[in-house]
């Protein structure tokens, strides 16, 4: 049988409308900045030494964000899944805010959690783009691709350094659109994000306003085996129990082997770490029964760290629920709650990126995909079960079995970063 993998796919996309003043005439550098232009990644070893703390100073920010973030959402509908890249919506903004000034850029930066007695501009664009080239290393077998693109529109006039720093900064590519034949420009972003997300998201983009002058995206792939595959046969149909007056059927996954874990009391909560091959773990959170509002609440990047230091290392009887997930939300919303006003209206100071009129951010779309699945029948859940068998002799191992609402992020270890940020409410619904 043919593994199967877990597989994430994220996209974040911005329409940038003209909001007074006509824009005309061509670029003279357009065909050179506008047409795709393949931004080499400089060697990850030329940004080794003290250049590696750049990503770890932003990563308390962007953990932050993440809980905010999340718990804006949640707070729209306590019986929904939740799934997101907090990451990708950081990203993106972090790169629009290269070409916003004044109040705009000051409240981008505050709703992106950054201190800014703490943070000077440079250093905020210096830890995404360490960041980047982090978690798109070649050599981790948990695969991360993360990038940017922008497409203009052929007549618009780009401030030459917002377009070399988005380059250089965040890697971005850059291409010419038409929007005046919204067709074309359609197919060709979703071309683009179709191809970039291995074909797991596509038609992304449609109904373009034909006034649109800029669109910007950003994409970030994952895919991962587990350290320890979960074996087909032992994958059984088990009650998920949604709430006091819903039951429903899932699939569920279950291993017999060792994990870190711990119970939070403070919290109200179980925590287990389940290791990809690779520099990226797992953590499925499982709320005591009637909690789930209350980890909501509570839960802070302090915990991880904390919970790190307590964990337990010992056999434990798993089971987890296969599932999939595929959610879609108004960043422009959510955003706006948090602070970030003056970028979607008529005080947005965008002039960083354009050399002549005015520009505003129309539409901020978020979509995001999600599959979780068994490994297929890879020999090495079975040796792993069978060691684990051996030793368990003395004492009955602790059961966690997710079988009721719970929640689960998605961390890269290397570069101290929440990848994902989910809730399965029921897994069920797709």
């Amino acid at each position: 049988m043919k593994p199967i993998s877990c597989l994430f796919f994220f996209f974040f996309l911005i329409g940038l409308h003209v909001h007074c003043d006509h824009l005309s005439g061509h670029h003279d550098d357009q065909e050179n900045d506008g047409n795709s232009t393949e931004h080499q990644h400089p060697p990850l070893a030329e940004e080794q030494g003290n250049k590696t703390t750049k990503c770890h100073k932003i990563a308390p920010s962007n953990a932050d964000f993440a809980f905010t973030l999340y718990r804006q959402i949640a707070s729209d509908g306590a019986g929904k899944n939740v799934f997101l890249s907090p990451l990708s919506i950081s990203t993106a903004f972090a790169m629009l805010s290269l070409g916003a000034k004044s109040e705009t850029q000051t409240q981008i930066h505050k709703g992106l959690a950054f201190n800014l007695s703490e943070f000077e501009d440079k250093e905020i664009h210096e830890g995404f783009h360490h960041l980047i080239h982090m978690l798109n290393r070649p050599n981790n077998k948990a695969k991360v691709n993360i990038g940017n693109a922008l497409f203009i529109e052929e007549s618009l006039k780009l401030q030459p350094k917002f377009l070399e720093d988005a380059k250089t900064l965040y890697d971005s590519e850059g291409f010419s659109s038409n929007f005046q034949n919204t067709a074309v420009a359609e197919k060709q972003i979703n071309d683009y994000v179709e191809n970039k997300t291995h074909g797991k998201i596509t038609h992304v983009v449609q109904n373009l306003d034909p006034n649109t002058l800029m669109v910007l995206v950003n994409y970030i792939f994952f895919k991962a085996f587990w350290e320890n595959p979960f074996n087909t046969q032992s994958i059984r149909e088990e009650d998920f129990f949604v709430n006091a007056n819903t039951t429903v059927k899932v699939n569920m996954m279950f291993q017999r082997n060792y994990y870190k874990f711990l119970h939070d009391d403070n919290l109200n909560c179980s925590v287990v770490e389940i290791p990809y091959k690779g520099d990226a773990s797992a953590l499925f959170i499982l709320p005591d029964e009637g909690k789930m509002q209350h980890v909501e609440a509570g839960l802070v990047k302090e915990h991880l760290s904390k919970w790190e230091k307590t964990f337990k290392y010992a056999e434990v009887r798993l089971y987890i629920p296969k599932f999939s997930l595929s959610t879609s939300y108004d960043v422009k919303d959510l955003l706006q709650r948090l602070g970030v006003t003056h970028v979607f209206g008529h005080d947005a100071d965008l002039s960083g990126i354009v050399e002549e009129g005015k520009l505003v951010v129309t539409k901020a779309i978020h979509k995001a995909v999600v599959d979780v699945h068994e490994t297929g029948t890879e020999a090495a859940a079975v040796t792993v079960m069978t060691m684990v068998g051996v030793s368990a002799f003395t004492s009955p191992p602790p059961v966690f079995r997710f079988n009721r609402p719970f929640l689960f992020l998605i961390c890269d270890k290397k570069t101290y970063s929440i990848l994902f940020f989910g809730k399965v409410m029921n897994p069920t619904e797709k």
